[in-house]
């Protein structure tokens, strides 16, 4: 697990390397989870929603389906890595980011999503992709809440790292995009 709390450019530096360390070569895909309804509850879509301006075929929300994207990401991406992005209460500060593996997620997690994320990390993790979440701690989930300023800047932090690594990985390449879009 890693935390990361108004992120320093070391602290930055280190979630980076921590992803980098899950997602090795493949392809990465971003799907982010929550409702934009509830202020920070939304941070995982906005992330994705974000990423999704340069890598369209490679960033899905919660508005895209993510149950559908998930069994096609199972069935035709092999040796990939998907990314959940959501906020979840992990007991921190608002905005602490933290990267969180399938195991550590409790089988009676509670959850407003249709299926749960520990359901879906197991049904890609069956068919060899790899699995994380990253989970941001919100500050406020009130109804047509605006997000709170520690969420806001974790998602400028997220955006940062993944859109880096992404490019990286040069999933921005038109022949790249092509492969993800046969998904």
């Amino acid at each position: 697990m890693h935390k990361l709390r108004d992120a320093s450019s070391e602290a930055e530096a280190d979630l980076r390397a921590q992803i980098e360390r899950i997602v090795d070569k493949g392809k990465v895909y971003v799907l982010g989870l929550g409702n934009t309804d509830r202020a920070d509850d939304g941070a995982g879509v906005v992330v994705a929603e974000r990423l999704k301006k340069r890598f369209p075929y490679y960033s899905f929300s919660e508005h895209d389906g993510v149950e559908g994207t998930v069994l096609d990401i199972s069935e035709k991406a092999k040796g990939s890595t998907v990314l959940f992005v959501d906020a979840g209460n992990i007991d921190m500060p608002p905005g602490t980011i933290m990267v969180v593996e399938k195991e550590d997620i409790k089988d009676t997690e509670i959850t407003t999503h249709r299926v749960q994320v520990a359901l879906m990390a197991s049904l890609l993790e069956k068919n060899g992709v790899r699995t994380a979440i990253i989970c941001v701690q919100p500050g406020r989930i009130d109804f047509r809440g605006e997000l709170s300023e520690p969420v806001s800047r974790a998602i400028s932090t997220l955006n940062r790292i993944l859109s880096s690594i992404m490019a990286d990985l040069d999933q921005d390449n038109p022949s790249i995009r092509a492969l993800g879009k046969s998904l």
